[in-house]
């Protein structure tokens, strides 16, 4: 007689089952979601705002700014950071943007006054839908509080905030809201005791 793990694992398979079938019958349409004026803009910041950017250091964030991003005072990004779509991106007063950083914004990305990513940290704005066989873009946003600091590796998942003066720990990846005055390490990240 099957156990209650034998039917579920034959559930798993028939979905996956399902699901692979039903991608033969119908392979996923991949349409763009952009419209041509966004695909314009795209590759203008891919050539000459890339250019600028890199030849033009304490221009940056006027860069930014033309491509329709927000950008407050005193910022500042490294030649390294990679930023998907300008437009999506928001920056408080005095935000420091490190080495090799990815804002992955396909989605919007809001940063509160001083906030501080370090080395290779990656906010990821944009995921797909695994369950349709079409594979839909999802744009969910990311919010930082006022004053938190980003440590280095550290993954921010999309459709996350994290409040103010919050430390989230090299090397930590965080897939839920996090609390003003948080101190998170681990994956996934848990507060620091």
């Amino acid at each position: 007689m099957p156990t209650e793990t034998d039917k579920l694992t034959e559930s798993v398979d028939l979905n996956t089952t399902d699901r692979a079938k039903a991608m033969q019958e119908a392979p996923p349409m991949r349409q763009s979601i952009w419209s041509t004026k966004q695909r314009l803009v795209r590759l203008l910041w891919g050539t000459i705002g890339k250019v600028i950017w890199l030849l033009a250091p304490s221009c940056r964030s006027s860069v930014l700014r033309w491509f329709g991003a927000s950008v407050g005072k005193r910022c500042s990004f490294s030649g390294t950071v990679e930023i998907t779509i300008p437009w999506n991106l928001t920056a408080g007063d005095d935000c420091h943007i490190g080495d090799h950083v990815i804002l992955y914004s396909l989605g919007q990305i809001t940063l509160g006054n001083s906030v501080r990513i370090d080395t290779r940290a990656h906010l990821c704005a944009g995921t797909h839908d695994m369950r349709d066989t079409t594979f839909p873009l999802l744009r969910p946003p990311i919010v930082v509080g006022n004053g938190t600091y980003i440590g280095v590796d550290a993954y921010v998942a999309p459709d996350v905030t994290i409040g103010s003066n919050c430390t989230i720990w090299p090397r930590a990846s965080v897939y839920r809201n996090v609390e003003d005055n948080a101190e998170l390490s681990g994956n996934p990240a848990r507060p620091v005791e």
